[in-house]
């Protein structure tokens, strides 16, 4: 018997650490064209956590992407004037949605040059050690506002 519960933690284990259990969270969202100049976009990615209890984001990857990396943002006002700084984290309740916008949490995309019609694999890092994956598209800046979700997740 406690072979068979060992096996059965093992597998759990290694379940567990690849994210490859449901953690309640379900993702959309775009990403921006890349403008001319410094290799520098943004993401903006829809949560809501369907869970029971509270998720939080610590980070985020770019799958198959080494040159480049994504960090979690807000834009802050200060005399007037908004800036942008890092987060450590976001927390997504349980039965809530966190939207990422633009003047808000965003994601920092730099060292990749996004083309519109192509597609951002992200990976969604969380502090229980999970991890979503979604592919979101990359969309011309004018064509934010009538971009439509695609569900992921």
């Amino acid at each position: 018997m406690k072979k068979v519960l060992a096996f059965a933690f093992l597998i759990t284990a290694l379940l567990v650490s690849k994210g490859a259990y449901s953690i309640g969270i379900t993702a959309e969202g775009y990403a921006r064209e890349t403008p001319p100049g410094p290799s520098m976009s943004a993401a903006f990615v829809s949560l809501h956590n369907t869970g029971d209890s509270s998720q939080v984001l610590t980070g985020v990857e770019l799958p198959g992407v080494e040159q480049a990396s994504a960090d979690l943002h807000t834009t802050i006002s200060e005399n007037g004037i908004n800036r942008m700084r890092p987060l450590d984290q976001l927390t997504i309740a349980a039965g809530a949605s966190v939207d990422m916008a633009p003047g808000g949490v965003h994601l920092m995309i730099k060292g990749l040059r996004l083309q519109a019609g192509e597609e951002l694999p992200l990976r969604l890092l969380f502090a229980d050690g999970s991890s979503v994956d979604i592919l979101v598209p990359i969309v011309r800046m004018r064509d934010e506002g009538e971009h439509h979700h695609h569900h992921h997740g």
